[in-house]
Formats: C-alpha cells, sequence, structure tokens
C-alpha cells in the first residue's frame, strides 16, 4: 500500500469517526433527558453520518495532498514568482474578462 493511499485512508477514517461523535452529540442533545433518548435512532444516525462522511471523501480530501513533495513545492514556488512579478509590476493580477480573452486590468 502506498504512502499517498495510507494517509487518505487515515485522513477519512478520522473524519468518519468525528462526524460519527458529531451527529451522536447532535441526535442526543435533541432530547431533554438522557432517559428519554432514542438511543437506536442516535447509533442509526452516527452511523449512516460516519458512512456519508466515507462516500464524501472518495471526492477528494483536503488534508491529503495528491502532489509529490516535490511537485507542491514547485506550486509555491511557481505562486510566489507570480506575487513578485505582479508586484513589480505594480498593477492588478491578469484575469480573463467575460468574453475569456486576457488582459491587464488597471
Amino acid at each position: 500500500m502506498s504512502i499517498h493511499a495510507r494517509e487518505w485512508i487515515t485522513a477519512a477514517l478520522v473524519r468518519a469517526v468525528r462526524t460519527l461523535a458529531q451527529t451522536a452529540v447532535a441526535l442526543i442533545g435533541t432530547t431533554a433527558v438522557i432517559e428519554a433518548v432514542d438511543w437506536q435512532l442516535v447509533a442509526s444516525g452516527s452511523a449512516l453520518a460516519a458512512i456519508l462522511s466515507l462516500l464524501t471523501s472518495l471526492a477528494g480530501l483536503p488534508e491529503v495532498d495528491p502532489r509529490t513533495e516535490t511537485e507542491r513545492l514547485a506550486d509555491e514556488q511557481a505562486d510566489a514568482d507570480r506575487r513578485a512579478i505582479v508586484a513589480a509590476l505594480d498593477t492588478e493580477p491578469v484575469r480573463p474578462d467575460p468574453d475569456g480573452v486576457v488582459r491587464w486590468h488597471e
């Protein structure tokens, strides 16, 4: 198993457990007294929330960056270079107009 896969699984499980706990607290908190808690509802609702969290994680986790360290550093350097060029030109960054044409905006 790759390091990236381990990181993703760990992050997804942490997120799912947090979601499960938050849902349980919310469902328990909706009752006035602890004796009135519908524990079956709390368990099933929390489990469903955890499953949905795992499925949502398939779309991507911001905690896990799929880029390699070299790619991430290169992107950070490119961003710093862009900011330096914009600052040197003392103007707004390049933005596409609504018609898709890229121009310097003043």
